[in-house]
């Protein structure tokens, strides 16, 4: 009961955040927005170069849709994720491509609590830095598992260490034809 309602008031909050950032739907799991980059430059291995003010594509999970997945193991739930994901990601390839507003984005970014992985696909991932933004995520990662988290498994582990992963355009492109195996 008490799921369902933290469920709900969640699915709300992501909706007024979907709209107040007007963020673009990107298959079944991802969402996308745009923003500048505040931080450091950053170097990837394919050459692209990120620099302070400039645009980046914002990557944000669908909760209600991941919920969705429905209950059962923890690894067939992981499995029907990928695939949702991969679909996603080729929509993200095929919406940097073609919509006028991402063409001039060189590296897509988002946080989650996932532990890192996705390097087959061109995600590199690190540990947010220690802050307070980080325990902020922390604990918004923590409440959304244990309300969201179709696998009573991935509750209980209750990990919530928020990880950055980006993708550059490189990368993208790179891996559009392992990810159109999903599309």
């Amino acid at each position: 009961m008490l799921r369902s309602v933290a469920r709900k008031v969640l699915s709300a909050i992501d909706g007024w955040y979907y709209r107040r950032h007007r963020l673009q739907t990107l298959g079944p799991v991802l969402y996308l927005g745009r923003s500048l980059y505040h931080g450091p430059e950053i170097h990837f291995e394919d050459g692209t170069s990120l620099r302070d003010n400039e645009p980046i594509g914002r990557l944000h999970f669908n909760n209600a849709s991941i919920a969705a997945l429905g209950e059962g193991s923890l690894h067939r739930t992981g499995l029907r994720f990928a695939k949702l994901m991969r679909l996603s990601l080729y929509r993200l390839a095929q919406c940097a491509q073609s919509n006028p507003d991402f063409r001039d984005v060189s590296v897509f970014e988002g946080v989650t609590w996932i532990p890192e992985h996705g390097k087959v696909v061109g995600f590199v991932s690190e540990p947010v830095p220690r802050s307070v933004r980080r325990f902020w995520l922390s604990a918004h990662f923590r409440i959304l598992l244990w309300a969201f988290a179709p696998a009573a498994q991935t509750r209980a582990k209750g990990g919530a260490e928020p990880r950055v992963y980006r993708m550059t355009r490189a990368a993208l492109t790179r891996n559009r034809d392992k990810l159109a195996d999903s599309g």
